[in-house]
């Protein structure tokens, strides 16, 4: 391996270059692990690794800067995991661009399987695997492609995904931390929005999924792990960001989306229906009864006017309006 000092190679097919960027806020109990599972990756590639500190109060900075193979970039104010991402895109010289937050580890030989599908396809410009969840005891839960019944009547293909844009608009099968992405592409459309902290994924996956081919690999790349501090855990803001993204990517492109047969009235009254539900939880009546009602004039349906009904007579629902989403 070339010393830090010296120019990194252009990278070719014999040994390119990977930038793992690991945006990381108050994450020291977490980040010697996530480092230590990252910097394990092994394969016919050199490893940058670029831990973006995003202002932390506590020793995370300490953590990264201690490990020689580890470069540290810190920011002097909290901008969020996008901005941080960017950060790490921008400081970025290997062709290949991977992410993993701080407090999340990655198996053997996932970023070689990665580039392996990358070198064998140059029409792809993103490939991911699957992802597992586990908590603080180490328990490992249902991966995200079984729970999410993400099969190859879904994937449409082998390999690559049919229809990946459309599929995404109903939902967002992309781990960000099983990605491996060419940075040509991330650059082209500009890396992540920085303006947003919540559902930023989503967004960058949607303006990628305009440009270039993805592919998907029945392999377990990312452990993800869940604990109270976890962004996903707010799930109003979650599903009001994901909203918004929705709306701006549906909007301008709504005519060529329905000629290719996405109609978005259903999904969006289901996503009313489960703010209804968050908002009738937290004893907001009123607030409840507004999202039903958005949902009963969206996609009139029994279940939309059965819950905006109940929320008048003061019923709360016991559980969410439904499963999953379809």
């Amino acid at each position: 391996m070339a010393a830090p000092s010296e120019p990194p190679p252009a990278p070719s097919r014999a040994m390119p270059t990977i930038t793992t960027v690991i945006p990381a806020h108050n994450a020291a109990p977490y980040l010697g692990a996530c480092l230590d599972s990252v910097l394990g990756q092994s394969g016919p590639f050199r490893h940058e690794v670029v831990v973006v500190d995003d202002a932390s109060t506590d020793a995370t900075a300490e953590i990264a800067a201690a490990r020689d193979a580890v470069r540290l970039l810190q920011l002097p104010v909290n901008r969020g995991p996008s901005a941080a991402r960017n950060a790490g895109i921008d400081a970025a010289s290997g062709g290949y661009v991977a992410f993993l937050d701080a407090d999340d580890l990655w198996p053997p030989g996932r970023i070689a399987a990665g580039l392996s599908v990358l070198h064998a396809h140059p029409d792809i410009g993103l490939v991911f695997g699957d992802c597992a969840l586990f908590d603080d005891a180490g328990e490992r839960m249902a991966s995200f492609f079984a729970d999410a019944g993400l099969d190859d009547a879904f994937w449409g293909d082998g390999l690559r995904i049919i229809d990946q844009d459309l599929k995404l608009f109903r939902r967002n099968y992309i781990p960000t931390g099983a990605v491996l992405v060419r940075r040509e592409q991330l650059r082209a459309v500009g890396g992540f929005d920085p303006a947003r902290r919540l559902v930023e994924d989503l967004e960058l996956w949607l303006r990628l999924a305009r440009i270039c081919r993805f592919a998907h690999v029945p392999m377990l790349w990312q452990h993800k792990r869940c604990h109270g501090a976890n962004a996903s855990n707010r799930r109003e803001a979650m599903a009001l960001a994901n909203l918004a993204v929705l709306d701006e990517h549906w909007r301008p492109r709504r005519r060529a989306l329905r000629r290719r047969g996405l109609r978005m009235r259903d999904y969006f009254a289901y996503e009313y229906l489960l703010l209804g539900d968050l908002r009738a939880r937290a004893g907001d009546a009123r607030g409840a009864r507004r999202w039903y009602l958005r949902a009963l004039r969206t996609a009139p349906s029994p279940r939309a006017l059965y819950h905006w009904l109940g929320a008048w007579r003061g019923l709360t629902p016991a559980a969410p309006t439904a499963a999953g989403k379809s």
